[in-house]
């Protein structure tokens, strides 16, 4: 019996992934991409002995499902442990950088809560649980711990995950375990005690910040030469016939396969790419990708007087600064920058102020030096830039998001045969990536 053809729109990582597990379960995939390189917003560029990222700069590990795939490619000698000083995270408070407190004797006496704040968080076990239909990240923050810890902990943190502010996005669909802790445990602090163990049952293991030794475009690269893939072939359409599915690109059809994964951002979707015209649109126009600059600058060491000791650092809203924040990307990783040079990845735009984002390299290099002088020294200028605009860059899964993931679920059942992939939906994450692609292998193979 012939293996079941399967065809893949896109090399993203949840693509990729998926493509891969399924050949290992026997069937015949090929992978169309529109670009000469695999890996979509994850992308490695080296010059001059600089390391940038393009997109996502590290990879959390805290399951053992990510880092089975990782060791089953072949990567897993490849990957480097982030430095222990990068366990050190700072947020801006009152223009001067503060760590965040990382025991409970530091959460106890830091400065970055006043106490107010911190006895807040004793009452949040004896708030009740959110009765309404559907609550932005704000609304539960504020209602279960306070403003302050939404001002100075969720704003920042929301900012440097989605780009993004609070008040836009669903918790519900944009931190799910928070939401989960609440409908389970009825409380955070009772949850994150009572649900250890049910972590560990659920596969976690201890948690590592990584990358690999030429950057994170390995992963994608890695996965990508263990399948066919097509580069340069756009998908301009996917139709269903009477054979099966077929692919027109710019230049031939391919085809037919018995099924589909379209691994394509929502607003590269194209009149006439998918099938169902009506739904395709309607969540092109509904789903939200706000714009972000990401500024790579290079400094001597002795032009910053600020150690550079973590991670990097976020900046709440409150604070009325032009940037999200910073990664101290050479403290990161080793061989991200020269010797004697120091490494800074920053964040402008977004959600919060997506006009930001747009600004000339030279305007945003003015902003983003004017700030590093007032938070962390700089005495000098920069040796080394380097800036990438995303137009649109993470999906926000805002208010109401569910019914898109409706949207999403109504085409494949209108469709048999598609599936639709990506990080908008069940998470943004390169290891939510990896994981949304095992799942979909998984649910592929038994209705093969």
């Amino acid at each position: 019996m012939p293996s079941e053809k399967i065809a893949v729109i896109g090399a993203g990582i949840t693509g990729l992934t998926a493509a891969r597990q399924l050949q290992t379960l026997g069937k015949d995939v090929e992978v169309f991409e529109k670009n000469a390189e695999p890996g979509g917003s994850v992308r490695t560029v080296q010059q001059n002995g600089w390391l940038t990222e393009y997109g996502p700069n590290t990879l959390l590990l805290k399951d053992a499902v990510v880092r089975d795939f990782i060791r089953d490619i072949g990567l897993e000698k490849g990957r480097i442990i982030a430095n222990e000083s990068a366990s050190k995270r700072f947020i801006v408070r009152n223009g001067k950088l503060e760590a965040l407190p990382a025991s409970l004797k530091e959460a106890i006496t830091t400065n970055v809560f006043r106490t107010s704040g911190k006895l807040r968080v004793v009452l949040e076990p004896f708030i009740p649980r959110f009765k309404g239909e559907e609550e932005s990240v704000a609304s539960f923050v504020e209602r279960r711990l306070g403003r302050e810890i939404l001002d100075y902990g969720l704003n920042p943190f929301v900012a440097g995950i989605y780009a993004n502010r609070p008040e836009y996005l669903s918790l519900k669909h944009a931190f799910p375990a928070m939401f989960n802790l609440e409908k389970e445990y009825r409380s955070l602090i009772w949850g994150a005690i009572a649900g250890s163990r049910k972590r560990k049952q659920d596969g976690r293991i201890p948690r590592k910040l990584i990358s690999f030794q030429n950057g994170l475009q390995q992963l994608p690269e890695k996965i990508a030469e263990q399948l066919t893939v097509h580069y340069s072939a756009k998908a301009e359409s996917v139709q269903r016939k009477r054979e099966g599915w077929f692919i027109r690109t710019e230049s031939d059809e391919a085809g037919p396969y018995q099924r589909v994964i379209v691994n394509v951002p929502v607003y590269q979707w194209s009149n006439g790419l998918l099938p169902v015209k009506e739904y395709s649109e309607a969540i092109k126009k509904d789903v939200e990708y706000p714009p972000l600059s990401v500024l790579h600058l290079g400094f001597r060491k002795e032009d910053i007087r600020h150690p550079l000791d973590g991670f990097g650092f976020l900046v709440p809203e409150k604070e009325h600064r032009n940037i999200l924040g910073a990664l101290f990307s050479s403290t990161l990783f080793e061989g991200r920058a020269p010797d004697g040079h120091h490494l800074l990845t920053v964040f402008i735009g977004g959600g919060r102020e997506p006009e930001k984002a747009r600004l000339s390299t030279e305007q945003l290099i003015d902003v983003v030096e004017t700030e590093f002088t007032q938070l962390i020294g700089l005495q000098g200028r920069h040796s080394f830039k380097e800036h990438v605009y995303w137009p649109k860059a993470i999906p926000g899964y805002h208010i109401g998001y569910g019914e898109m993931l409706e949207k999403f679920d109504a085409m494949e059942r209108e469709n048999p045969g598609l599936y639709l992939a990506g990080n908008f939906r069940n998470g943004i994450s390169v290891p939510d990536c990896i994981k949304n692609g095992i799942a979909l292998a998984k649910r592929i193979q038994p209705e093969s």
